[in-house]
Formats: C-alpha cells, structure tokens, sequence
C-alpha cells in the first residue's frame, strides 16, 4: 500500500474508534434522555469533520462519502426495494401509532446518521480514499455494526442473534453502497424506511423479528440485489463511462 494510503488508513481508522469509544464513554455519564441519544450523532459529526480536516480533500471526501451522488435515483431505488416490507407488514401485522418522537428516533435520525457514519464515512473513505477493497472494508464496518447492536438481546442468544442480523445487514447495506457507485441516498433512503415499518406495525422490539417479518425482509432483499444487477447491467449497455462509475 503507498505511504500515503497507509497515513489515510490509519487517520479513517483512527477517528473512527475515537469516535465509538467517546459514545460509550460519554453517555453513561450523562442522565438528561434527549442528551444521551444525540451523543452517538455528535461524536459521528466531529469525526467526519475532523477527518475532512486531517486528511484535506473536501471535494472527494464528500463524493467518497456518497453525500452528492444522485439522491432522486437512489430515494426511488429504495422506495422500490421495500415494497415487500411494506405490503408484507400490512398484511401479517397490525398497524400501530407511534409518537412522532418514536418514529425519529427509531427510523430517521439512526437511518440517516448510521448509514452516513458506518457506510459512508468507514467503507466510503477507505475504499476510495485509503485504496481498500470493498470485501474488507464492508467486513469491518459490519462486525462493528453488529457489534453496536448487542444490547437489544434480553439473553446471550438473543444479543448474538441481534448481532449477527445487523452484521448481516450492515454487509448488505454496503454492498449497495458500494454497488450503486457510492450513492449513500439509497442506503439512506432503505435503512430508514426498514426501521419505519418495524416501528409503524410493531413487528418486534428487536431487530430479530419472526418467520413472517423475516420473509419480507428476506424478500427486500433479494428484490435490490436483483434491481441493482439490473440497472447496473443496464447502465453497462447503455453507457460502459456511467456502469465503470456505478463500480468504482
């Protein structure tokens, strides 16, 4: 790896788990509920600045990250994708009405910031900041995502089970980040609109769910990897300039 890849590597790398030990260091200390909550988000936003600054390159450090990337396609790609979520939630389950509160801080506020911190930032700046593959640096950014889920289990099995799903997901999620040319809006866009029908139908107070809730996310999923093979091939046939983007 050229030295100044390595320097990039070690900076991401760094602020990174600066970034996760401030939150756990931080919020058992303090007591105020909406305080606690945002102290993940801050520590996620203080990082990126500062390795903006430490690393200086504004401009491709946005389009690594996946902020300017064509939000429209990647917001009606996801709205696409979870459609078998939305329908199977109608059918199988019961509506709810969760306090506005509830939805941002169960679905917008961690959709957002989640797939910013964990895909844009880790998997976005090093694959194309610090030269990393993507199996590598999706690896990564799953296990820890996983990890950071563990307190949703009651009992040992519960926590690995929680884990193991987000880690599974956070895997996915970077795939189609990294499939659709870095396009964060559509990992965005789903994470979001996922978290949002678990919380509109109650589906569980977990990210496990049961055989019914799994289907339809099983579904969810193999409906995007075969859009986006799709329209990745498309693109490839219509355009090879506009398909090497979607891949790099």
């Amino acid at each position: 790896m050229e030295q100044g890849k390595a320097v990039s590597s070690i900076i991401i790398l760094s602020v990174f788990s600066a970034a996760i030990f401030a939150t756990r260091f931080l919020q058992p200390q303090i007591t105020a509920p909406y305080v606690k909550y945002a102290v993940p988000y801050l520590c996620w936003s203080l990082a990126i600045l500062l390795t903006g600054i430490l690393l200086r390159r504004k401009g491709p450090l946005l389009k690594a990250v996946g902020i300017t990337h064509q939000p429209l396609i990647g917001v009606a790609a996801a709205l696409l994708f979870s459609l078998p979520m939305l329908i199977g939630f109608s059918v199988f389950f019961e509506f709810a009405t969760p306090s506005v509160t509830t939805l941002l801080t169960k679905s917008l506020i961690p959709g957002f910031f989640e797939e910013l911190f964990f895909r844009g930032f880790l998997v976005g700046l090093l694959i194309a900041i610090a030269g990393w593959r993507f199996l590598s640096a999706a690896l990564i950014g799953a296990v820890i995502f996983g990890m950071g889920h563990w307190f949703q289990g009651a009992t040992l099995v519960q926590a690995a089970t929680a884990a193991l799903f987000t880690a599974i997901g956070g895997l996915w999620f970077a795939w189609l980040f990294y499939r659709w040319g870095h396009n964060l809006w559509i990992v965005i866009t789903l994470h979001t609109l996922m978290n949002t029908y678990w919380v509109l139908w109650q589906v569980d107070s977990t990210a496990i769910g049961g055989q019914a809730a799994n289907v339809c996310r099983m579904a969810t999923i193999i409906l995007s990897i075969a859009g986006t093979e799709w329209w990745v091939t498309r693109c490839r046939k219509r355009s090879p300039t506009l398909a090497n983007s979607l891949e790099t």
